[in-house]
C-alpha cells in the first residue's frame, strides 16, 4: 500500500469516526460515557472505526436506532 492509499483510507476512517461520534452525541452519549470513535487503517489499507466500549444501555439504544432505520428503509411500520 502506498502513502496516498493510506492517507485516503485514513481520511475515510476519520470522517466515519467523526460521523459516528456526532450520532452518538445526538443520542445523548457524552464523551464520559463512551470512548471516542477512533479511525484506524489496516495493513491492507482498509478504513476501520474503533468504537471502544459502550455501556450496555447505550448499546441497546444504538441497536434500537439501527433497527428503526432498517424498518424505515424496508417500508415496514415501526413497533
Amino acid at each position: 500500500m502506498g502513502t496516498q492509499e493510506w492517507r485516503d483510507a485514513w481520511v475515510r476512517a476519520e470522517c466515519a469516526a467523526d460521523t459516528l461520534g456526532e450520532a452518538l452525541d445526538g443520542m445523548g452519549a457524552g464523551a464520559a460515557q463512551t470512548a471516542r470513535p477512533r479511525p484506524l487503517v489496516s495493513r491492507k489499507g482498509t478504513a476501520w472505526v474503533d468504537v471502544g466500549q459502550l455501556p450496555a444501555h447505550l448499546a441497546e439504544r444504538v441497536a434500537e436506532v439501527i433497527r428503526a432505520g432498517t424498518r424505515d428503509r424496508a417500508g415496514r411500520p415501526g413497533p
